[in-house]
């Protein structure tokens, strides 16, 4: 959302909540409209809490509608002199209490026992490349109930949770019910598709690989939230039937989200979150997955425990620990990119905020995947989609077309810039015949839901693609089971014609060559994780259509949300 967007939704939000607030203390001659005002701004930024100078702060806490944290209050100060909407607190607060005792429940694993089980999961040395992340992950997760697991694109975090469950699986003296689940659909059936490759070629018994799960679902789904409710189906006191939870593309979950995931584990249960810190944060308030990862470290007896468990050797970390000591784990040796791979040389540049050296890659030429060019084009954007429009014209089998779809994607920081490039696509399959003008609906229109419809099985983040039917136009959506189901499209939740989408809605998504289109100005929105997140979408090509003033402005930018989880961590 642009600045100009939130404005023009904020204000009036601030300005009915500030004078709610004023009426339940009119006498307190404190006027709490301008800090409500910044902190409903702040929050609309992303931002949990808003930290305040001292002088604002003292003004405040005189006032009946400002409490300490606990207090039964509408906005909440705590002592860093940061301000909360009291919700915010108390989802921040319950998170961090939660985690923390996870953290601190440590499972009696032998290490003779836990080595013979993970050594045939891990047959290959990791030579030359450090500790093997992967197994120390795995052996990790054998004695902790939370495990963070972090690392960029092609690191083999899915690979890692197959295993890791295998392991587990197998050390229980009993089965183990197991779950998994992503905060959108598309992330749910990609993990799906990657969980389900990994399993079958496991070398474990088929007791073990009968336990391991085989879909993965929406958290929305997992939970029993449903719009209108205000309580899902399970929660702290009706808690998920569940013995182990995986939770994929946690740098997508917001501070509310989490914490009612968390709070809907059983007690005994363990939890896996895997993610990409350095990728964009939730739309929503909250950057919960790199608050998780802001400290890694390792107690020496752990360090000493992996190293029998597993063969492999960590490095000694810092004396401060934290409450998440243990629980962390950063996959850093891609087997995606290699040492010859542009995209990979360009994302690590972006994430270290090295502007001018990732303009010369793109410059120089070296790198065949990689590529720059002034704009986007519409005769560019038309033959990357090609393929994909002839599949449909053609009546391929859906598999095929979605398959073609994958190829190439238009991505964009802004929504304005993402509804010009469907615009120009549609401008051009009208000019080639594909498309009547004027109608909404035509055979190759991709689609993408962004309300979750529970009646009809879509949710936010699925795609697909209307074809020509005897009846007329339907549109087909890949369903978790590998069936495909198509519906009239006026029954179809709200959803967005998605040639080009934001980089926000591309993440939980791979596609063989990614455009990234430039505003012609700077703004808040373009940021170094946005950069890095589009960049990290392509698989086999990247081109960056745009101008150097913009692209420094970018990458140089490093939008923090204000958060206290951290500090409740410590």
């Amino acid at each position: 959302m642009s600045s100009s967007e939130n404005s023009a939704t904020v204000s009036p939000l601030a300005d009915m909540l500030a004078g709610l607030l004023n009426r339940l203390s009119p006498d307190s001659g404190i006027d709490v409209a301008a800090p409500v005002a910044e902190l409903v701004a702040a929050h609309a930024q992303g931002h949990v809490c808003l930290p305040l100078r001292s002088q604002a702060a003292r003004r405040l806490r005189s006032s009946p509608l400002v409490g300490k944290p606990g207090d039964y209050a509408p906005l909440l100060l705590d002592g860093a002199d940061r301000l909360y909407f009291a919700r915010h607190w108390h989802d921040e607060h319950r998170l961090a209490v939660r985690l923390s005792a996870m953290a601190a429940d440590v499972q009696p694993a032998d290490a003779a026992r836990v080595r013979a089980a993970l050594d045939p999961l891990f047959p290959s040395a990791n030579l030359g490349q450090g500790p093997d992340r992967q197994k120390l992950a795995a052996a990790l997760a054998a004695r902790q109930r939370l495990l963070v697991i972090s690392g960029g694109p092609g690191t083999g975090k899915t690979t890692t949770v197959v295993r890791l469950l295998a392991l587990i699986a197998s050390l229980s003296p009993r089965p183990l019910v197991m779950a998994m689940a992503a905060p959108t659909g598309k992330a749910a059936a990609r993990l799906s598709e990657s969980v389900q490759k990994a399993r079958d070629a496991l070398p474990v018994a088929e007791a073990v690989r009968g336990q391991l799960p085989g879909q993965a679902q929406t958290l929305h789904r997992l939970l029993g939230l449903r719009p209108g409710q205000a309580r899902p189906r399970y929660h702290a006191g009706q808690p998920l039937p569940l013995d182990v939870l995986v939770v994929d593309e946690a740098s997508m979950i917001d501070l509310e989200l989490m914490a009612r995931t968390v709070d809907a584990l059983p007690p005994h249960a363990r939890l896996v979150l895997l993610g990409d810190r350095d990728q964009l944060p939730s739309v929503d308030a909250g950057a919960v997955l790199a608050d998780l990862c802001g400290r890694v470290a390792y107690r020496p007896a752990t360090r000493q425990w992996l190293a029998e468990a597993s063969g492999e050797t960590l490095p000694e970390t810092p004396d401060a620990l934290g409450k998440l000591a243990d629980c962390v784990m950063l996959l850093t040796h891609s087997h995606r990119f290699r040492a010859d791979s542009g995209i990979g040389e360009l994302a690590r540049s972006v994430n270290a905020g090295e502007g001018e050296a990732a303009w010369r890659v793109l410059q120089e030429g070296r790198f065949d995947d990689i590529e720059l060019r002034p704009a986007l084009d519409e005769t560019a954007l038309m033959a990357g989609r090609r393929d994909y429009l002839q599949a449909i014209r053609a009546g391929a089998p859906l598999d095929e077309a979605q398959a073609a779809f994958g190829r190439f994607m238009a991505l964009a920081g802004e929504r304005r810039q993402v509804a010009q490039i469907n615009a120009a696509m549609e401008r051009s399959l009208e000019a080639e015949g594909l498309k009547q003008p004027g109608r909404d609906w035509y055979p190759g229109r991709p689609v993408m839901i962004a309300a979750n419809d529970y009646g009809l099985g879509l949710f936010n983040g699925d795609i697909g693609f209307a074809v020509a039917r005897d009846e007329g136009v339907r549109v087909a959506f890949p369903m978790p089971d590998g069936e495909w189901r198509e519906f009239a499209p006026g029954r179809l939740p709200e959803h967005d014609t998605v040639f080009a989408m934001t980089v926000h809605k591309s993440q939980g998504s791979e596609f063989d060559e990614v455009w990234l289109a430039l505003p012609d100005r700077p703004g808040n929105v373009l940021d170094r994780p946005l950069v890095y997140t589009a960049i990290t979408r392509a698989r086999r090509r990247f081109v960056l259509a745009g101008a150097k003033p913009v692209w420094d402005d970018a990458v140089s930018r490093v939008n923090v949300r204000y958060s206290g989880l951290p500090d409740q961590l410590l």
